[in-house]
């Protein structure tokens, strides 16, 4: 359970400093007062990355050259950006890998932008199952991180290729396959297990059913000759055309594709049950987790509010802003601490 927080020039604090003595903590305020840039604070904390920019300099106050930011949970971490890039801090002492601080506080998140889940390009979904893989297991991370590497590799090569370094594209390519089989069966045990949890979460929120299908630019049974069928097309146009970096998933409701058919609100209550299912896998792999719910009230009726804050009742803290105390139940409120922005 997070104590407290400590932001300084972060987004729109010059400084702030909160405490938290509740499981349920509301930060209520008009639109632009901050309540976002707190649970963003949060989510880097727990992930190094921020669910709104790829840019830190966004992130620190304007005129100002950094920005720090500290959570107290069972430990004390501290994250400090700046233009030269990132330093991290367990109980002050500095850790140079940020494998070895990522997911030491383990957070789910829901936020608005969350939508590109379903509506956003493939890279947005690769990038939510690879960050999340990485949370839960960090050999994953390992893992993906080595692919990577070679996939950059590969592509470097195949743009100067020639006939005469036919051979050392070859074993690229060998070992790259064995990263592919590796993460694959991770990425599809994955989406099994959330498939698992989430009939059980839609049943609780009486929302659609909802199936998550992965989908692979290559016959995973027939690996090699996928990438062999590819070879000619590799050369010619200088990169990569297939592997983890092409994959996709796609997310139907009662067996139609979301992105296609669905509501905007049939959207945000299927990323919601999906980031609810994914809170429930943590837990079952020994995780704490802290629910951080942004705006989570908005294009959903009372019915569901109220499914919603159930579920909440049992979690292990939950974070959660509004414009307006309105719709919440009472009997939540009376459990919450709320901050009014």
């Amino acid at each position: 359970m997070i104590q407290s927080i400590e932001l300084k020039n972060f987004r729109k604090f010059q400084s702030l400093s909160l405490n938290f003595k509740n499981k349920i903590v509301i930060f209520v305020g008009p639109n632009a007062t901050g309540k976002t840039s707190i649970l963003e604070a949060i989510y880097l904390i727990s992930t190094s990355k921020s669910h709104r920019t790829t840019t830190y300099e966004t992130l620190i106050l304007q005129h100002e050259s950094k920005t720090n930011i500290v959570v107290q949970e069972k430990k004390k971490f501290e994250l400090k950006l700046s233009k030269e890039g990132r330093q991290v801090y367990i109980n002050d002492i500095s850790y140079p890998k940020m494998s070895d601080f990522i997911g030491e506080i383990s957070v789910i998140m829901f936020s608005p932008t969350d939508m590109d889940l379903i509506l956003g390009s493939k890279s947005s979904r690769r990038r939510f199952l690879d960050l999340e893989l990485s949370l839960i297991d960090k050999s994953y991370l390992r893992a993906i991180t080595g692919y990577k590497r070679l996939l950059k590799e590969r592509n470097e090569l195949l743009k100067k290729y020639t006939e005469s370094k036919k051979t050392i594209l070859e074993v690229i390519t060998k070992q790259l396959m064995e990263y592919i089989y590796k993460i694959y069966d991770v990425r599809i045990g994955f989406l099994a297990s959330l498939n698992e949890i989430l009939s059980c979460v839609c049943e609780e929120l009486e929302c659609e059913k909802i199936k998550l299908t992965y989908l692979s630019s290559y016959d995973i049974a027939n690996l090699e000759a996928s990438f062999q069928a590819k070879l000619s097309y590799d050369i010619l146009s200088k990169t990569t055309n297939l592997g983890l970096h092409r994959d996709d998933f796609k997310i139907e409701l009662d067996t139609k594709e979301a992105k296609e058919f669905a509501s905007e609100g049939q959207m945000r209550n299927a990323v919601l049950a999906i980031k609810l299912s994914l809170k429930e896998l943590y837990k079952r792999k020994g995780h704490d987790i802290i629910l951080l719910l942004d705006d989570v009230f908005a294009s959903i009726d009372q019915k569901r509010i109220n499914h919603i804050m159930e579920y909440i009742k049992k979690e292990d803290q939950t974070f959660i802003t509004t414009t307006s105390l309105f719709n919440i139940p009472d009997d939540l409120l009376k459990e919450a601490q709320i901050i009014r922005l």
